[in-house]
């Protein structure tokens, strides 16, 4: 294979139109070459607020970056004790700001409650008692990154890859912590200096559901790791945790008086449209317009993109 891409390179991209290759493969082919020739237009580098300096991405602290956030933005906590109705009280206010709250006992993070975990702890006990009853470190997840502010801002973005989370604790001091959610993610990639195009961006695959699909599939489905939203079938529609979690502690009074929660299909949903986007904006362009939304989800007629693919173009160094 090295030596057959060897020699078409030699003969130049365009005799692979007269090889008789599927569509996919000339696509694929095409992009490698693409890749190759063009790795300095797709590097990703960011101005220093406090150097002036350009720096790149393995050179770059958070503190570089957004220093005030540090202060700003401190993370929205509960205590271990409090119940999962206060939880999702404080997940659906906040939901503009954070997607994650940190359990705190003796005033040092024990865990972290976002979404996922609400909508986990529903699918096993959809009655009134699991948000009056369950206290919030029985469903939290004790899996989190913290670190100083004198972070790499790589190190950082590379732990919440790996952790599946665009969510990290940066510690100030003793008893003093701030967030870096998915508003700090859209602002650093509003930051960086880049020519790549949202269209750039490997595709991923997206979930869907129908409209008469239980709320025990939609559950499901959200529970996994790497689902941030569902979308339709066939249409340009989605659902995601903050959608169901307000509807629970809305409308539906934390499930109160509601039988067979889990029955009930997906029409109960107010769902909304992602925003449609040219696909030849770039990185930074989209996260500029993401970071005003209360769903941060934008779409081109191709596929729908998320911070999770934001997060995933800037660890990796996107192309490079």
């Amino acid at each position: 294979m090295k030596e057959f891409l060897k020699n078409i390179s030699s003969k130049g991209v365009m005799m692979i139109n007269n090889l008789g290759f599927s569509d996919n493969w000339k696509k694929n082919i095409n992009k490698i070459f693409n890749n190759n020739s063009n790795s300095k237009n797709h590097q990703i580098s960011f101005n220093s607020i406090n150097s002036g300096k350009n720096l790149a991405l393995t050179e770059c602290l958070f503190d570089d970056l957004l220093p005030y956030s540090l202060t700003s933005s401190p993370i929205s906590s509960i205590n271990s004790e409090d119940n999962v109705w206060i939880a999702s009280s404080m997940y659906s206010r906040l939901s503009q700001t954070t997607d994650n709250l940190v359990v705190l006992d003796n005033e040092f993070p024990l865990g972290i409650i976002g979404g996922r975990e609400i909508l986990k702890g529903v699918l096993k006990n959809p009655t009134p008692y699991f948000f009056h009853d369950v206290l919030s470190a029985e469903i939290m997840n004790r899996k989190f990154y913290i670190d100083t502010r004198f972070a790499k801002l790589q190190k950082l973005l590379e732990q919440m890859k790996k952790m599946k989370r665009t969510f990290a604790i940066i510690q100030n001091s003793k008893t003093s912590f701030s967030a870096i959610s998915i508003r700090e993610i859209l602002e650093i990639g509003a930051l960086c200096n880049t020519n790549i195009k949202i269209c750039d961006l490997p595709e991923r695959k997206i979930k869907v559901f129908k409209r008469d699909d239980p709320i025990e599939y939609l559950l499901s489905s959200l529970s996994d790791e790497e689902t941030d939203l569902l979308m339709l079938d066939n249409e340009s529609l989605f659902i995601d945790h903050t959608t169901i979690i307000e509807k629970i502690t809305g409308d539906l009074n934390f499930l109160k008086d509601v039988e067979n929660f889990l029955e009930l299909n997906a029409s109960v949903f107010k769902l909304a449209n992602p925003k449609l986007i040219p696909d030849k904006l770039t990185l930074s362009e989209v996260c500029k317009m993401m970071l005003y939304m209360k769903h941060p989800y934008v779409m081109t007629t191709e596929q729908v993109f998320t911070p999770r693919d934001v997060l995933q173009a800037l660890s990796l160094d996107l192309l490079n």
